[in-house]
């Protein structure tokens, strides 16, 4: 299967985004609120709206998200191959072995800034 997207500005992206995470706690728990999206990243989503991600400028993937279910990898193959993803950052527990199944490797761990919530981990290709 392969998924198309088109690039967005950021309020159509934050506006699927929050759509997604009031639809989905799993969503909720593994992306960050939509207010905290960066200006200036290229943000892109599926011509329905119910995946999307964005890549900030030093190739960071943020916010992937999906709420079909089995769209998640191809989404995560096109910002790889496509768009330039290299980086990533996400809450430990299922997302850090997800990514690795792509190359990702773990280069850092910090504390979660939230006392008693997963650590954050970071990964790159």
């Amino acid at each position: 299967m392969t998924t198309y997207v088109h690039p967005v500005s950021r309020s159509e992206y934050t506006a699927a985004l929050d759509w997604a995470r009031t639809s989905s706690k799993r969503i909720a728990e593994a992306t960050s609120d939509p207010k905290e999206m960066p200006h200036g990243a290229r943000y892109y989503l599926t011509n329905d709206l119910q995946s999307g991600f964005g890549v900030a400028h030093d190739g960071t993937l943020i916010g992937l998200f999906s709420t079909v279910k089995g769209r998640g990898e191809d989404m995560v193959q096109v910002a790889v191959t496509h768009k330039g993803a290299t980086r990533l950052d996400c809450f430990d527990g299922f997302l850090p072995d997800y990514y690795k199944q792509f190359g990702f490797v773990e280069t850092e761990r910090v504390p979660n800034w939230t006392a008693g919530q997963p650590d954050v981990v970071f990964m790159a290709l």
